[in-house]
C-alpha cells in the first residue's frame, strides 16, 4: 500500500531516502604499468550535475605488490580522468586506504575528478613537511 500511496504527488516522496543514485560502485579495479583504474559502471555520467559530489564504492582491493606511487584513474566507458588530491597533486595508490565508501568531486566543465574524503592517506613525504611546519 505505502509504495502506491504517494504516487499522484508531484514529488518524489516514496523514494526519499530509499534509493540512493548517488554511489557508484566499481566493477573493476585495473593495474597497468603507467596507472591503476578504477572502472565504474557504463553511462556513470550521464544525466548528472555538470558540478558536484557522488560517492564510489571501491568493492575491489587494489591487488597486493602494485606500484605505490601508480596514479589513480576514474574510468567509464573506456574514457578516464586523473583522481586528484589537494594542489591539484594525482591521487597515487599508497594514498588510498583500501576498500570502502570515497566521497569524488566531478566538474563536467573541466572534466576534474577530486577525491575530497575517504581513507585518503597522505604520501609520508607530505605528512612530514606538515608536521615540520606545524612545529615551527
Amino acid at each position: 500500500m505505502w509504495p502506491n500511496f504517494f504516487t499522484g504527488f508531484p514529488f518524489p516522496f516514496p523514494t526519499l531516502g530509499r534509493v540512493n543514485y548517488n554511489t557508484l560502485p566499481t566493477v573493476a579495479v585495473t593495474v597497468g604499468t603507467e596507472n591503476v583504474t578504477l572502472e565504474l559502471p557504463n553511462h556513470a555520467f550521464r544525466n548528472r550535475d555538470y558540478v558536484g559530489v557522488f560517492y564510489i564504492n571501491l568493492r575491489q582491493a587494489i591487488p597486493a605488490g602494485t606500484t605505490a606511487t601508480l596514479p589513480i584513474l576514474i574510468g567509464t566507458n573506456g574514457d578516464t580522468r586523473p583522481l586528484l588530491a589537494y594542489n591539484n597533486e594525482p591521487v597515487t595508490v599508497e594514498n588510498i586506504a583500501g576498500t570502502g565508501i570515497y566521497e569524488i568531486h566531478y566538474n563536467k566543465y573541466t572534466n576534474e575528478v577530486y577525491l575530497v574524503n575517504g581513507g585518503y592517506r597522505p604520501t609520508t613525504a607530505t605528512a612530514a613537511t606538515n608536521v615540520a611546519a606545524k612545529s615551527k
